[in-house]
């Protein structure tokens, strides 16, 4: 099990950089470990920025069913409609906006 704190990685950065800095580290991790949690805490905003460069590319460059080992920690009913709404929208090929 892996844990990545993204307020950590949102902190002073621009949504679209933060978003590659949590691709890659998704990446480096998802062949490797049976589980991977995304802690939310204190997370305000998931823009579709950010959402793109992580999410969005994980879904492109491994497939929908890569995101299964992903599990997400102290997230809002909120973000976490925001989230499935993203990934149902990217899926079917439509770019969302959050």
């Amino acid at each position: 099990m892996y844990t990545i704190d993204l307020k950590e990685i949102l902190t002073n950065r621009p949504y679209p950089d933060a978003g590659a800095i949590l691709y890659q580290q998704l990446v480096d991790k998802i062949d490797n470990e049976d589980k991977i949690i995304l802690n939310l805490k204190n997370v305000d905003m998931l823009p579709s920025m950010f959402l793109n460069m992580s999410i969005g590319k994980i879904i492109v460059d491994f497939g929908v069913d890569k995101l299964k080992k992903i599990t997400f920690a102290e997230i809002t009913q909120i973000q976490a409609e925001k989230i499935k709404d993203y990934v149902a929208r990217f899926s079917a090929g439509r770019q969302p906006t959050i």
